[in-house]
């Protein structure tokens, strides 16, 4: 579709055209200042295999992963966040007596309702709904023989409300996450918000302290009056509130 002379594909071009421009002018800067500046883009220059350093174009798509799938995601996980905490005033109590008592230095450590509700938001509207794999070889699956090439496509939303892996699938129960060890064991992937294996998110590590720490930020100094009570999904390339989440803010 973005190919198509559509309003649609066109606004997608010229996007596309102005984010080369400045990721290319970043790399292109970087080029004439060797060294390591302790960034993910020297990372990116110093990475190599045994096939040798990564291609001008490599280094450009690993920054635009990095450039939009850490902004809109984790926008959308905030967003729904919000919305589930608002929709529940008796935990929201709790998650609030925890901010006013804690320090948000070290989330995992002192906010665990905090890190429980993002982590439960991921689990009911994760931000990436569908997330596709290309084989490389053939692969069995029962009955089934599918060449190398073939696409997967894999749905952390219907995984993670699916009731043979998930107790109480569709309510929202963050409690459920102060033992992580007991809802993350087997089976495997169950809960894949930032997917899995070898070509898992690069961003989920700063993802979990990045949403964390804007929750608690968030909520310690303000609570919010629904106006949307039942907001529809607009499952795109990403899990959005169709028409956005309207609330009114209060300050504590």
């Amino acid at each position: 579709m973005v190919k198509l002379p559509t309003p649609v594909g066109l606004r997608f071009r010229s996007g596309k055209k102005k984010l080369d421009r400045i990721l290319y002018g970043i790399i292109n800067e970087r080029k004439g200042q060797p060294g390591d500046h302790g960034d993910f883009l020297s990372m990116l220059f110093a990475a190599a295999d045994e096939e040798g350093g990564m291609t001008e174009k490599q280094i450009r798509d690993e920054a635009m992963t990095i450039f939009l799938a850490g902004h809109e995601t984790t926008a959308n996980a905030l967003a729904w966040s919000l919305f589930l905490v608002s929709s529940h005033p008796e935990f929201q109590g709790r998650l609030q007596e925890e901010l006013d008592h804690s320090s948000i230095e070290d989330p995992e450590a002192d906010l665990p309702l905090t890190r429980a509700l993002f982590a439960e938001a991921m689990r009911l509207y994760p931000p990436v709904w569908a997330i596709g794999r290309e084989s490389i070889e053939t692969v069995q699956l029962g009955d089934y023989s599918f060449p190398a090439g073939t696409t997967f496509l894999m749905s952390p939303y219907v995984t993670h409300r699916d009731t043979r892996f998930w107790k109480d699938a569709e309510s929202f129960q963050p409690e459920r996450w102060l033992n992580e060890a007991e809802v993350l064991a087997p089976p495997k992937f169950r809960y894949f918000p930032f997917g899995g294996g070898p070509r898992i998110c690069i961003g989920e590590p700063f993802a979990w302290m990045e949403g964390t720490m804007a929750l608690a930020q968030i909520l310690k100094h303000w609570t919010f009056d629904l106006i949307t009570k039942h907001p529809e999904t607009s499952p795109l390339v990403t899990l959005r509130p169709r028409d956005g989440i309207l609330a009114r803010p209060l300050k504590r």
